[in-house]
């Protein structure tokens, strides 16, 4: 029996056995990211989040990890109008206040919330979501406070070691393909815990190590060593200075990334209240486009005060003036994030195309007979 007349039976065996989940992976396409809020973060991850793949986003507390994950959201509801998102709230402190002002919908035809027990919630649940299509991204938040249901029902001094990380491997897994199939994406935030088991002592990320393996990226966010910045605040309680830190510059390290080269950083200002010297609250943007764009090129260095900006025109008065310009003409951002990514367009790697087949060719499927045309 010729050799190609031995494979299409043993696909016709195989598709007989396990359904259409038989797969050929002949074509190879270029990957469709989520915008992650930031510009110098998309440009660190080749894009953004890849959909029809999972991420981890791990940092210790208050380094902007939900915030990030909520302005994913926002750009997911942009790209897809007619799908939704949602968010696995572990941690149940989920402010909707909070991602309202950073400019996600809320609204039930756009929005899922739920509250999960324990892990084997966490797992149905982020299957229900995924299942049938209509959600686009799901965040879980987090992974540190994800808890087995055995650890619940047994008594305090009793030890149920080992039965989150088997929920968390089978899950992750399981979340892999689903993302494929559905051209959806999931983030996982998570937190580093002490390594107990070292004895050097140290920190690990919470979990399994089915997160390392199944995860396409892994952001670390921290901080820099940039002061805060702060403003002046009339309503103090204390003898201690009277300021308010309302901005933090954060750093994003790309530590792994199966799509474009690892370990990229992204440097960028982060601001938790409006203010008249700072401005709105979120990602300083324009801050994002001017270190972006030159050092890229986007935005072209023709002089000490002048530069050439993405769309040709020319601005003087150096940095405070490209601030300006990108200040009267915000479409500006955003041609200068296009015009990083073509930078590193080169360096992303294209994805599988998954198809599904119906019939493999000169094959009876219902008797796995090869026909005379195949033969």
């Amino acid at each position: 029996m010729p050799p190609k007349s031995r494979l299409a039976k043993l696909r016709a065996d195989l598709t007989k056995v396990y359904g259409d989940r038989v797969t050929r992976r002949d074509t190879m396409t270029r990957p469709d990211f989520i915008s992650s809020g930031s510009l110098t973060l998309d440009y660190a991850l080749g894009g953004g989040f890849a959909l029809k793949r999972t991420h981890e986003i791990v940092g210790p507390e208050g380094m902007g990890k939900t915030t990030q994950t909520i302005l994913a959201m926002v750009d997911a509801q942009k790209k897809f109008p007619d799908r939704g998102v949602a968010v696995i709230d572990m941690e149940q402190s989920f402010d909707f206040d909070w991602a309202a002002s950073l400019g996600l919908d809320l609204d039930e035809d756009r929005f899922i919330h739920v509250y999960p027990d324990h892990s084997e919630d966490v797992s149905d649940q982020i299957t229900m979501l995924l299942r049938d299509g209509a959600i686009c991204l799901v965040t879980v938040d987090s992974v540190g406070g994800m808890e087995s249901k055995a650890a619940f029902e047994k008594r305090a001094e009793d030890s149920a070691m080992g039965k989150n990380s088997q929920v968390i491997s089978r899950m992750v897994k399981r979340v892999a393909g689903l993302c494929r199939e559905q051209n959806a994406a999931v983030i996982f935030v998570n937190q580093y815990r002490a390594d107990i088991g070292n004895p050097r002592g140290g920190q690990k990320s919470a979990g399994p190590s089915a997160l390392k393996y199944n995860t396409t990226t892994k952001i670390k966010m921290s901080r820099t060593g940039e002061p805060t910045k702060k403003v002046s605040i009339s309503d103090a309680v204390s003898k201690a200075p009277a300021e308010l830190e309302v901005g933090r510059q954060i750093r994003a390290r790309v530590e792994r990334n199966k799509l474009a080269p690892q370990g990229r950083v992204a440097d960028y200002w982060f601001f938790n209240k409006a203010s008249s010297k700072y401005g709105p609250v979120g990602i300083d943007r324009a801050d994002e486009a001017i270190t972006l764009g030159i050092a890229t090129g986007a935005i072209k260095r023709l002089s000490t005060v002048s530069y050439e900006m993405p769309d040709g025109t020319t601005v003087k008065g150096g940095r405070p003036g490209v601030e300006a310009a990108i200040a009267e003409r915000p479409e500006l951002v955003e041609q200068v994030r296009l015009k990083a990514l073509e930078a590193i367009s080169a360096d992303i790697k294209d994805d599988h195309e998954v198809t599904y087949d119906d019939a493999p060719d000169g094959v009876n499927t219902t008797t796995g007979e090869i026909t005379e045309a195949a033969a």
